[in-house]
């Protein structure tokens, strides 16, 4: 479902004219932004955690099943690194039809790396979000206190047949 959205998405922005320049640089550009989206997002994060799910071998293994998890996930980021990073670096036209000019590389793909205090941002948002979930099922009634099949699915359980004969 996420690659199906993911081609209705850009193919919607193709059909508004001035859309046509992002798209054509972060699907066709060449640069860091189209390997991003190509091999992490598309093929890392749908192509090959697909292929890992739906194949015999490896579709019934736990250890399988979280690769293909962890590949989701970094598909994930690759996804937004190339939305937000590569929608910031490319040029846009702010008053399209009128000529505007200044000394900051107008019409030039800038780069971007991000500083360290950035990066330590970044992971000290995803160590506050873990933090919460786990303040969250300690208190909050989220989880099964057993995982015996009688406790988590108890209409799956068949009752014991009975040796009476009905009459």
């Amino acid at each position: 479902a996420v690659l199906y959205f993911l081609v209705i998405f850009h193919l919607t922005n193709l059909y508004w004219a001035e859309h046509r320049g992002v798209e054509e640089f972060i699907l066709f550009g060449g640069n860091l932004y189209t390997w991003l989206f190509w091999g992490g997002q598309v093929l890392l994060g749908g192509l090959v955690p697909l292929a890992l799910l739906y194949s015999p071998a490896t579709g019934n293994s736990r250890f399988w099943i979280a690769v293909s998890s962890a590949l989701v996930i970094l598909g994930g980021f690759a996804l937004i690194y190339v939305i937000i990073i590569g929608g910031e670096v490319y040029p846009l036209a702010l008053f399209p039809g009128k000529a505007i000019s200044s000394t900051f590389y107008d019409g030039v793909i800038n780069t971007y790396t991000p500083s360290l205090p950035e990066i330590l941002l970044g992971i000290g948002g995803i160590a506050l979000s873990l933090a919460a979930t786990m303040v969250a099922i300690k208190f909050l009634p989220f989880l099964p206190a057993s995982l015996e099949d009688a406790v988590v699915e108890p209409a799956m359980v068949s009752a014991p047949a009975s040796t009476e004969a009905h009459a």
